[in-house]
């Protein structure tokens, strides 16, 4: 994809694509997951994606789903999965039927809408889920957190030998402990206090956070449109525990010199070899 915007970035666990700028377009897919999470104009690499999590229904982060639901049934893919928050699948759903009408073909059926409330989980494929968390922004939004899920031998019965474990399962005692790694918290967008109130954020290998204004005289601007400011970021310098902090969704007044120089100046040093920019490669890194 040939695109100044798009990126490319390898995490711990899985290769991270997307596009993201504050009023124009946001999506990311995590394709060996068959995972998108936000569709933007739905862009022809994330039609074949299974799972498709939308944070919230402004238009650069939602305007796709339309397409994706025309494209799955134009290519006979099994349907789709949207998910979004639990508020607003009612309306997500009638603007797929109005959209059918308007264009003479069925897509509804195309696709399953998911309302998604805080605290709901989706399990997908042998050992992943996706948590729905609280996020506060201008509209109901969610943030996702997806997580790998793993099944270990009880750390107490580590000494035992084959023949008794199997003699302890075939008495029915449970011999498995389930293990949760929390592999990428997605903010999408949000504002200070999903700083202030979920923990889970500080603590996945990757933080995909929204970081839309960066200069002085725009944190009333972040404030009024409830987006971050990149001093919130900075406020929080010593919680975040993630071995990578992706910073996204950056207005579009400010080019990607901009970005680099504003973030690299207003974070703390601490934080610089973790951060990267959801930019270019060679815009990626402080």
């Amino acid at each position: 994809m040939r695109d100044k915007e798009f990126f490319t970035l390898r995490a711990p666990h899985f290769l991270l694509e997307g596009r993201s700028r504050a009023g124009h377009e946001t999506f990311f897919r995590i394709r060996d997951l068959g995972v998108a999470l936000d569709i933007g104009r739905c862009p022809d690499l994330l039609v074949s994606m299974d799972h498709v999590f939308i944070t919230h229904t402004h238009l650069d982060h939602s305007a796709g789903i339309a397409f994706y639901a025309g494209q799955r049934r134009l290519q006979q893919l099994d349907a789709g999965t949207i998910y979004v928050p639990a508020e607003v699948a009612g309306d997500v759903r009638e603007l797929l039927v109005v959209q059918g009408r308007l264009t003479g073909a069925e897509i509804l059926n195309a696709v399953r809408i998911v309302g998604l409330s805080a605290g709901d989980e989706v399990r997908f494929g042998r050992n992943h889920l996706v948590r729905a968390h609280a996020a506060s922004h201008r509209v109901a939004a969610r943030g996702y957190e997806l997580v790998e899920v793993r099944h270990h031998l009880r750390a107490d019965l580590g000494g035992l030998d084959g023949d008794a474990i199997a003699k302890l399962k075939r008495e029915g005692v449970p011999i498995d402990e389930t293990y949760y790694r929390s592999l990428l918290f997605y903010t999408g967008d949000t504002d200070r206090a999903l700083l202030e109130t979920c923990p889970a954020l500080f603590q996945a290998e990757v933080l995909l956070i929204e970081c839309s204004f960066l200069s002085d005289g725009h944190q009333d601007r972040a404030v009024k449109y409830r987006h971050i400011h990149i001093d919130d970021i900075a406020d929080f310098a010593d919680r975040f525990e993630n071995e990578l902090i992706v910073l996204t969704h950056f207005s579009r007044r400010y080019d990607n010199e901009d970005v680099r120089r504003e973030v690299r100046r207003r974070l703390p040093r601490a934080l610089h070899d973790r951060i990267r920019l959801a930019l270019p490669e060679e815009w990626q890194r402080l």
